[in-house]
């Protein structure tokens, strides 16, 4: 999972570059413009980096548990193949019955996101067998699990009004006020949350 965490880490800084961005432009006395929507789309980066490193961890954690390599969860266990992919592993030479699976595992996972907290429960107990699971996340972050799942929730709520409502009010039409501390917060608390995850489940 190294290199999950690597390119996740390399994801967050390049979506710190629009505050970097916001910061000059800002400062700059004559541009007549509110630049406000990069720190948005810094907010919208930094989720999808943490949903492509939920995507990979439990790529890889899946696959390590089909090798033998990784214990088996009750809900890596409950999930079912098709007769067509099961009849491929079986006879599987080249490529092998591995290479196989983990492409399975990719396209069943490729149009789920994992953003709620909920989800990203669930998506973790693929590879993952604690019962608490927010709690263990939030610890080395110094948070409780039910505010550190809260204020997922809460993060992926505004990334979805940004990303399907322009972050407008539906009744006023009115763009919710954002500033540069609440994004770099919200980078933040994404960078240390994915980061435990993965010290959690590797």
């Amino acid at each position: 999972m190294l290199n999950a965490i690597a390119v996740f880490s390399r994801s967050i800084a390049e979506a710190r570059h629009h505050t970097t961005l916001y910061d000059f432009l800002t400062s700059q006395p004559r541009v007549p413009a509110p630049f406000d929507d990069l720190l948005r789309a810094q907010i919208v980066i930094s989720v999808a980096a943490f949903d492509k490193l939920m995507h990979d961890i439990v790529r890889i954690g899946i696959c390590g548990a089909f090798s033998g390599v990784r214990p088996v969860t009750s809900k890596y266990l409950s999930e079912s193949i098709s007769i067509e992919l099961h009849s491929a592993l079986v006879s599987a030479t080249i490529p092998p019955k591995e290479v196989l699976f983990e492409q399975a595992i990719v396209q069943k996972l490729r149009h789920l996101s994992f953003q709620h907290p909920d989800k990203i429960s669930e998506a973790l107990s693929l590879i993952w067998n604690e019962k608490h699971k927010w709690d263990k996340i939030a610890l080395p972050m110094g948070l409780t699990g039910p505010f550190a799942s809260t204020k997922m929730k809460l993060i992926a709520g505004r990334r979805n009004a940004i990303v399907h409502e322009s972050d407008m009010d539906p009744l006023t039409n009115s763009k919710t006020p954002i500033t540069r501390a609440e994004c770099n917060d919200i980078t933040d608390f994404i960078e240390a949350c994915g980061i435990s995850i993965v010290n959690a489940v590797r």
